[in-house]
């Protein structure tokens, strides 16, 4: 807590041992480097790509700020830390993953001389700054923002939150307006970067009224923006009812919180050798030990340790309602509170008896044996797989240099390739399309039905026959460390394993599958094809009488003026129930019962008719719909 000697005099007591001032701030980077610096070698993997294929839809002023802030990502409208990092870096080094990793290591260095300053402020010790600074660098939390660059968005925040609290802690000693505007500016900046920043008047409300009340009602302006934004944050972004991102507020929450307080101490996800009697040991004595220290400065009047505790569960309380998306890097922000009372902690213990050194060094090193080879072991895990990745989609961009026209088929992908690397598209960014996994490649992949579906990427056997026997495609065996051509290889094996029979899903859009089309068709139109008044094509049967239709494609707004459009589908000769496209949405995802008579048939042939067409400007075509695919399955 700061004095009235340092608010009078401008200086802070530096208490504790002196530092040479250089090695004191940059001994918790050098540090960081140390054990993180593996994490700028990583490259790109998972939500990465959606972030580098958002140039690709950037072509004037209007598509830029649309790019910036529309919601994405579970509705998510971060135009600094996700959208603006990655288009700016993007334009300036390309696809070259090490600058980008460049300025998280270097923003997170900013946060660990934040701590350092902030915690000597609050507790006019130098030496309980490093502890800190420390404490909270080899928290296992930090280690996913360190290998990935996706999570940057929690790196700026805190630089946010820290900058933002940092100028309020000036404001308090000098009482200058300007170090209240500073405070300002970090705290609006800091929506760009995380919805979590909406936390920040909490805290600082919490702390001018427990150490600095002359300054209390300061803060109550700092919380009109974050009512805005939340409000703003509603209306914009529907709520999501279902899914890893849903919330749920309920007593679920405590149930969260207590979760998260256990992987405070002991990060079992990715500290695996501590997991049952050993992590709930450290846990507890961990977590006892600096309550019990807060509990006992309180006693003496020091209110500090009580906004350290509620700090970490203000910073934590957003994600709480995330029942089932319980991740340890949701705690980077939070630990910086526990990292304070710990530095906090450790400098009263190191001046008491030796018997309160020595347990207090026994506690350090017990946290230190736990956190710093888990974070050596996530750096290792995350690193390598993103490397995988990087292995697999250049050595595709590779091949379409080599065949330019061919679809290209990938064998042996495995989960890890697949879940961080495929299943997000990454050879979009390379300007690289029709790239598909070989047919059976789906039982071999661990199934995450929350996520997605892996036969979405799969191509049917079918396809794949009439492909290779027609040398529009080749095939590519994932292999360590490279991609080997295996195209005659696999042509000569599967010969006679692949079946012919059209595929239960038929994408409309894909060039290997215009032979299950009917002559009506037109031409290919990008990623989807037009039909006239009425198309017919070929596609599996159903396989149980809970099978569906499922149909998705786009509708003319120049339909939809006219007035609602009747849309007519025949199966087999059997009509299916007709449905009715209205204004309001151009995009349409239809689902039809199927008769239970047409289980154990091979194949079908499937009819689309709608109630009339318009004329395109360019061709005079009469057009229909825009199908995307069709689909039988539950």
């Amino acid at each position: 807590m700061i004095s009235p000697t340092a608010t009078r005099s401008g200086r802070l007591p530096t208490g504790g041992r002196a530092f040479p001032a250089l090695a004191y701030w940059l001994a918790p980077p050098l540090l960081c480097l140390a054990i993180y610096g593996r994490g700028l070698l990583a490259w790109f993997q998972a939500d990465d790509f959606a972030w580098l294929a958002l140039r690709l839809q950037v072509h004037d002023w209007r598509t830029l700020m649309h790019a910036l802030f529309a919601p994405m990502a579970q509705g998510s409208i971060r135009p600094l830390s996700e959208r603006g990092f990655f288009l700016v870096f993007e334009s300036l080094f390309g696809v070259n993953a090490l600058p980008f990793r460049i300025w998280v290591f270097l923003t997170q260095f900013a946060n660990l001389v934040l701590v350092a300053a902030v915690t000597r402020r609050m507790t006019c010790s130098r030496t309980a700054g490093l502890l800190a600074a420390v404490l909270w660098m080899v928290h296992s939390s930090l280690a996913l923002s360190m290998v990935w660059t996706s999570v940057y968005n929690q790196v700026l925040c805190g630089f946010f939150l820290l900058s933002a609290f940092w100028f309020l802690l000036r404001y308090i000693q000098t009482g200058r307006r300007r170090d209240c505007l500073g405070q300002w500016v970090m705290f609006i900046l800091g929506f760009g970067a995380l919805e979590i920043n909406v936390v920040y008047p909490a805290l600082a409300a919490l702390y001018t009224y427990l150490c600095a009340r002359k300054y209390f009602r300061t803060t109550l302006p700092l919380f009109i923006p974050s009512v805005l934004f939340v409000a703003f944050h509603r209306l914009a972004v529907p709520s999501q009812q279902g899914g890893l991102y849903a919330l749920h507020w309920t007593s679920a929450m405590a149930r969260t919180f207590v979760i998260y307080c256990h992987q405070t101490f002991a990060p079992t996800e990715v500290a695996f050798w501590i997991r049952g009697g050993p992590g709930k040991l450290l846990a507890t004595v961990l977590g006892g030990a600096l309550i019990g220290f807060a509990a006992a400065r309180m006693r003496r009047g020091d209110r500090l340790p009580l906004f350290c505790l509620g700090w970490f569960a203000i910073v934590l309380a957003p994600v709480l309602p995330l029942r089932d998306h319980v991740s340890l890097y949701y705690l980077s922000l939070p630990t910086i509170g526990l990292a304070v009372l710990g530095g906090q902690a450790l400098v009263s213990a190191w001046h008491s008896s030796p018997g309160w050194k020595v347990a207090a060094s026994a506690l350090v090193a017990a946290y230190l044996a736990v956190m710093v080879p888990a974070d050596w072991w996530a750096m290792e895990w995350w690193g390598e797989r993103s490397r995988a990745v990087e292995r697999v989609v250049l050595g595709v961009a590779r091949a379409r240099q080599l065949h330019p026209r061919e679809a290209i088929l990938l064998d042996s992908v495995d989960s890890t390739v697949f879940w961080a690397g495929v299943f997000h598209h990454p050879f979009t960014v390379f300007g690289v399309s029709s790239v598909y996994l070989t047919p059976g490649s789906d039982v071999h992949i661990e199934p995450h039905p929350e996520l997605g579906r892996i036969s979405d990427y799969v191509l049917p056997s079918g396809p794949t026959v009439h492909g290779l026997n027609d040398n529009q495609i080749v095939v590519y065996r994932v292999e360590p460390g490279h991609l080997r051509a295996i195209t005659s290889q696999y042509a000569g094996m599967t010969a006679q394993q692949l079946s012919l029979e059209p595929p239960r899903r038929v994408d409309a859009g894909n060039p290997l599958m215009a032979y299950l089309l009917g002559p009506e068709w037109y031409a290919l139109d990008g990623g989807s094809r037009w039909m006239p008044k009425r198309a017919t094509l070929r596609i599996g049967a159903p396989r149980s009488p809970s099978d569906k239709l499922y149909l998705t494609g786009f509708c003319s707004e120049t339909q939809l003026k006219v007035g609602p459009l009747l849309v007519r589908v025949t199966v087999a000769g059997t009509a299916l129930p007709e449905f009715t496209l209205t204004g309001g949405t151009t995009q349409f995802d239809v689902i039809l019962p199927l008769p239970g008579a047409l289980v154990g048939t091979k194949w079908l042939e499937l009819a689309v008719e709608t109630g009339r067409t318009f004329q395109e400007k360019r061709d005079g075509r009469g057009l229909g719909l825009s199908f995307g695919t069709f689909e039988i399955r539950e």
